[in-house]
């Protein structure tokens, strides 16, 4: 493997580099990294690919996924039977956004010793691909009294009610039903890296996302409004691994 030392690689000299580490310090010219996100509105996560521009600015290759809930969504259940299955009443689509994006990540203040803590930020902008997938559930059909049977049913606000929605469907209902939304993206971070390892990358990162969807609001819901315009802030751990090749 081979290894650049920040006095060289980077035309700093050998009294500058001790001046600020504590030891010949390593530069890895490219990592690998994933990382899971809670955000204001859901959760994903992204894999990322860095490399390295400078010893303190890395070009970042990213792909997220993450899912968007509507800000009223409230989990129901049917009162009048003990073993129904939740749901989100009014609830029209499950919406996810696959986001490739390219952005920069500068690193502000290293870890001049292992036990250190390196923080810098990050932005990155790409296309971003809305998923809509239709929710079915379990609709109660009246039969001959007091008898009822079970149908699963595509959502129909229209149709369906409290009384009659036993519960939701199973997951895989609606794939073959999914609708693409055409958008963009862009997000902001902050990043605070601690692994002890110099080749390791764990951290945290704090930032916004950006999401719009030109072509119209996107459905999640019914009987209330939607919106084609998501902003959210999130909260990202990431590990991974710097390396030479």
């Amino acid at each position: 493997m081979t290894a650049l030392l920040q006095s060289t690689a980077y035309g700093q000299s050998p009294k500058q580099k001790e001046t600020i580490f504590e030891e010949s310090t390593v530069i890895y010219k490219e990592s690998v990294f994933g990382g899971a996100t809670l955000h204001t509105n859901g959760y994903g996560a992204h894999i990322s690919y860095g490399k390295n521009l400078t010893a303190f600015k890395s070009r970042i290759f990213q792909l997220d996924i993450t899912n968007m809930r509507h800000p009223k969504e409230v989990r129901s259940f049917n009162a009048f039977y003990e073993d129904s299955r939740s749901y989100i009443y009014g609830k029209l689509n499950t919406f996810f956004i696959l986001r490739p994006s390219i952005g920069t990540r500068v690193l502000k203040y290293d870890k001049i010793r292992p036990g250190g803590v390196a923080v810098g930020y990050s932005w990155r902008v790409g296309p971003a691909i809305g998923l809509t997938k239709p929710v079915y559930l379990e609709i109660l059909v009246p039969e001959t009294p007091p008898f009822q049977r079970i149908v699963v049913e595509r959502y129909d606000p229209v149709r369906h009610t409290f009384v009659d929605i036993y519960g939701r469907a199973g997951g895989l209902r609606g794939f073959n039903e999914i609708e693409f939304h055409p958008g963009i993206h862009g997000g902001f971070a902050v990043n605070f890296e601690y692994d002890p390892a110099r080749e390791g990358l764990k951290g945290i990162e704090l930032g916004v996302n950006v999401d719009y969807f030109p072509l119209g609001e996107v459905e999640i819901m019914a009987l209330t409004s939607n919106t084609n315009l998501f902003v959210n802030l999130y909260v990202t751990l990431q590990f991974g691994k710097k390396f030479n090749r």
